[in-house]
């Protein structure tokens, strides 16, 4: 098993089409440690999970796993996860 990684957001940006979902996101996560995203429905949650998962593109920005800039690797490069609520 890998050892933690530190995860970063740097101005990460999803749009579908013209809708702009997630709007220039920030965040630094330390290595093994927890982050919660909470907001009301339609504000981006699940878009920015996706990102960090690589089941959705990037439209602007990077994502920083450990060292690596994983933006566009597919989602079995970057050795996350991603499980909803609901199966949790």
């Amino acid at each position: 098993m890998a050892p933690p990684a530190a995860l970063e957001l740097v101005a990460v940006t999803k749009r579908y089409d013209t809708t702009l979902a997630v709007d220039t996101v920030n965040l630094k996560i330390p290595a093994g440690t927890y982050c919660c995203l909470l907001g009301p429905s339609g504000c981006g949650k699940t878009s920015t999970l996706r990102m960090i998962a690589g089941h959705e593109a990037v439209s602007e920005g990077d994502i920083i796993l450990g060292a690596q800039n994983v933006t566009d690797l597919p989602p079995a490069k970057r050795g996350t996860a991603m499980m909803f609520q609901s199966y949790a």
